[in-house]
């Protein structure tokens, strides 16, 4: 179509499943979106040369869209803001809707000094901001100290032992899935989880809908994001949120993301 002339979407092809990238590229022919692909070298510092007369939506690894967002020129199509997207913001906003909410939020040397834990005490852990450092997961605290112990031989410019990370009970969770919204909608929607093994399918209950869409009355990190919800017990919990531009597609409607986002993008010119 001719309104989607002038912006393009620029998807980095390695590290892309293979099918999203296919379905990605066909959601923008559909739509007669500009679609370019790029090879992003791991923990490279620069960006390779690619067609920027069109403004650019960017999807991509965590390098990608970390070089992209530092480059003024590209900024505006990475729908991110450091500040709101992470554990401990959400918690303020939504407070007890949050599966995390009683959670502990410190540093890795912080829980180390603090050493309230037996070690065969298992505990869920993830990082508190967006950036992917590690997934989360439970581990046995003796086994967070040896990580801890490895970190502070090591340089990693990812994870640290300064790195924020969130702390809690494990949880008994049923379902999880992943929801795309756009200026407080949800507009595609995946489970990708059930009972802790990875289950891909289409949709989610209306439900689950209608949960997002009342917290997005309440607060929202961004206008375009992902925002990840499971049932825990009979509730339902907000697990986390994320950035668009790196978010796994799993079994979402691509075609509905693309022409929603590019959308959203336009209208926001």
């Amino acid at each position: 179509m001719e309104k989607y002339k002038h912006i393009q979407w620029v998807v980095q092809r390695n590290l892309t499943s293979q099918a999203d990238f296919e379905g990605m590229k066909n959601a923008c022919e559909k739509i007669g979106a500009p679609f370019i692909s790029l090879d992003i070298i791991p923990f490279t510092a620069e960006l390779p040369l690619f067609d920027r007369s069109r403004r650019s939506i960017i999807y991509g690894s965590t390098t990608f869209n970390a070089l992209a967002y530092e480059d003024v020129s590209l900024r505006e199509g990475i729908f991110f803001n450091k500040e709101a997207f992470s554990i401990e913001n959400y918690n303020s906003q939504w407070g007890r809707h949050m599966l995390n909410y009683e959670a502990g939020i410190s540093t890795f040397r912080e829980l180390m000094e603090n050493r309230t834990y037996p070690g065969d005490k298992l505990l869920f852990i993830r990082p508190d901001d967006d950036s992917k450092s590690f997934a989360g997961e439970t581990k046995r605290f003796d086994e967070i100290e040896g990580w801890f112990n490895m970190l502070m031989q090591i340089e990693n410019s990812t994870l640290s032992a300064e790195s924020r990370i969130v702390i809690s009970e494990p949880y008994n969770i049923r379902y999880e899935w992943r929801l795309w919204i756009v200026n407080k909608k949800v507009v595609a929607a995946s489970k990708y989880r059930e009972y802790f093994k990875l289950r891909k399918e289409e949709g989610c209950p209306a439900a689950v809908v209608d949960f997002a869409e009342s917290r997005c009355l309440e607060y929202t990190p961004h206008d375009v994001f992902v925002m990840d919800i499971c049932l825990c017990g009979d509730e339902y919990f907000i697990v986390e949120c994320g950035c668009m531009n790196g978010a796994g597609f799993y079994k979402g409607d691509i075609s509905s993301i693309i022409s929603n986002v590019s959308d959203y993008f336009i209208s926001n010119g």
